[in-house]
């Protein structure tokens, strides 16, 4: 056989590899280049909504005296509304576990406020300290202002609940946890790189949080 009419065996194999390789790294952009969106990814993940306000209600209830009760808002805040949203996905009922398409976002909100109201009815009856019910209080604001934007243009709950826990935090213990503020432009910059949000989404977000965070609960020391 002519050796210019044999199968070209070599180039298909590099060319599985590539598009192997570009599927792990992340999507390919129109021009074939391969848009690496891992790191993007990895933060979206690790400062999703419910990890942030998990980890937060547990610091503020070890800073105040009271871990039991920043388990338990743990809970009601982040670990039960996920559990839902991830129940609904497996179920199919949403696409994904950050229920990425707005259309999905309205009852899954109401869903999520009801088990935060629930949460601060507990800890009103439960004489939970008070910077664990203000924190409560504040992402109940912070939902419905959110919820509410939510119907014209779909907001950043990344960076809402970031930008709101770390007011919560600030006004709590200490303007220090104000410099966490610093890592509200990296996740938003993540939001946006894995296409999820717009540049405006994820600013709108970071200003309900602080909003909603800073002067939610404020007068109910």
């Amino acid at each position: 056989m002519d050796r210019s009419q044999e199968p070209d065996f070599r180039g298909v194999a590099e060319s599985v590899v590539v598009e192997s390789g570009a599927s792990a790294r992340g999507s390919v952009a129109p021009d074939g280049r391969t848009r690496d969106v891992l790191p993007a990814t990895v933060l979206t993940e690790v400062c999703a909504p419910w990890v942030v306000l998990t980890v937060g209600s547990v610091h503020l209830g070890r800073a105040v005296g009271s871990t039991g009760w920043g388990l338990a808002t743990a809970a009601g805040l982040g670990i039960v509304p996920q559990a839902a949203i991830t129940w609904r996905v497996r179920r199919k009922a949403l696409s994904d576990h950050h229920v990425t398409r707005r259309e999905d976002r309205p009852l899954v909100i109401v869903g999520i406020a009801g088990s935060v109201a629930t949460l601060l009815a507990a800890q009103r009856w439960g004489d939970a300290p008070d910077e664990l019910q203000r924190m409560t209080r504040a992402a109940l604001v912070a939902l419905g202002v959110a919820g509410a934007a939510t119907l014209r243009i779909k907001v950043s709950f990344h960076t809402a609940v970031l930008s709101g826990a770390v007011a919560v935090l600030a006004r709590e213990l200490s303007p220090r946890y104000w410099r966490l503020l610093a890592l509200v432009p990296t996740v938003a910059w993540a939001r946006v790189r894995i296409s999820h949000h717009t540049p405006a989404e994820t600013a709108l977000g970071a200003v309900i949080g602080v909003a909603c965070g800073s002067l939610a609960g404020a007068g109910h020391r």
